[in-house]
């Protein structure tokens, strides 16, 4: 837990730091926000970059080490490749290229994947949210960091989508479903992505949102059918493997972890009537996606499947580290907003320690080069 513990405290220092040295800068009509600068932004990730991609057999890396060390070169990999009774094509493409042209050493793989993660996540905060370092602070402290560590295949495809905020801000509809489309060649969960980027799109609380909301209901009304639905699409996806093996035991996603994302979309929905004049386009996507995010999460639960659905709301729930911290500094004023900030950095805290040491019992890290094992 040492290192994991270091990321946290390296990302408040230089969050901090990234904060006092950010510039306002006019990003709408009489609409001025803090946007923190590129280099602060690169340093106050580096940390996250490093370990993630220094690591050895943490969690699943073990499984995806012998896969890549598996792959052969290109020139005799055809078969692999175009392999019909095997998944997600792209990410065994990309794999083998970086193991023909790049190095065949699986840390540079890793690094590879780790930098571009990380990149992509870092590059929307450092576009769009109000406070850079709120920002990376709540990225390490609701755990979604560990998704570097353990899930990086789908966390890849996650990350990159991310990056591609802007598509959707441009209206470019058609670029971002070509990229989705791609993407799931990498892990086909991306596809989820495509009906809900209509969802997403427009007014919060319009019509839309309204019917997802009416869906969760129902799924959660006919849990046993919905169930039941899912057993039959799982047994067609590379989740099946995993489904089966922990179904017995798998009781879906966390209440705690449910509240915990669920914040800043019921913080938004409290106060939509104050903060309705003051909405931009990034955080009225970012309350739809936030929306999107706490259903799913909820289904999850009611559908006892953490395994599967409660891996998806990873595609939308980073936009809640762009929303809460411009819900705080919109919503609330001088000693209110003070302690409201205090209660989010205790309440983080609390939710850090008790996911990483009690829920997880003490996350695990190992890595060959740095010769730690923790």
């Amino acid at each position: 837990m040492i290192i994991y513990w270091s990321i946290l405290a390296w990302v408040i220092m230089f969050g901090i730091m990234s904060q006092v040295t950010a510039k306002t800068i006019c990003i709408g009509k009489d609409v001025y926000e803090y946007r923190t600068n590129l280099f602060m932004a690169l340093i106050t990730f580096s940390i996250i970059i490093f370990f993630a991609g220094m690591r050895s057999y943490v969690a699943d890396t073990t499984a995806y080490i012998k896969m890549f060390n598996d792959y052969p070169l290109l020139n005799e990999a055809r078969d692999i490749i175009f392999d019909s009774s095997a998944r997600e094509p792209g990410f065994r493409l990309f794999s083998i290229l970086i193991k023909t042209y790049i190095s065949n050493n699986y840390s540079v793989w890793l690094w590879i994947i780790a930098t571009i993660s990380g990149i992509c996540v870092m590059v929307p905060l450092y576009k769009y949210s109000c406070n850079f370092g709120i920002s990376t602070f709540l990225f390490i402290a609701s755990c979604q960091f560990t998704w570097l560590f353990n899930g990086m295949r789908q966390f890849l495809v996650a990350s990159i989508v991310f990056a591609c905020t802007g598509l959707i801000l441009k209206n470019k509809t058609i670029l971002y479903i070509l990229i989705v489309i791609i993407l799931s060649t990498i892990h086909m969960s991306a596809l989820i992505l495509i009906p809900m980027y209509f969802i997403a799109k427009g007014e919060p609380w319009n019509k839309r949102t309204m019917l997802f909301i009416l869906a969760v209901i129902l799924a959660m009304v006919f849990t046993d059918k919905f169930t039941s639905l899912m057993t039959d699409v799982v047994e067609t996806t590379d989740y099946a493997a995993s489904v089966n093996e922990f179904k017995s035991t798998d009781d879906g996603t966390s209440v705690i972890r449910i509240l915990v994302e669920s914040v800043p979309v019921i913080i938004a929905f409290i106060y939509r009537d104050k903060i309705k004049d003051k909405l931009t386009p990034i955080i009225k996507l970012s309350i739809n996606m936030s929306l999107i995010a706490s259903g799913l999460y909820v289904i999850s639960k009611v559908a006892r499947s953490g395994i599967l659905l409660g891996r998806l709301p990873i595609y939308f729930s980073m936009y809640n580290l762009i929303l809460l911290p411009w819900l705080l500094q919109n919503i609330f004023e001088g000693r209110e907003k003070d302690l409201f900030y205090y209660m989010m950095i205790i309440c983080y805290f609390t939710f850090f320690y008790y996911q990483m040491c009690i829920a997880w019992g003490g996350m695990e890290y190992n890595s060959t080069l740095l010769n730690l094992s923790y």
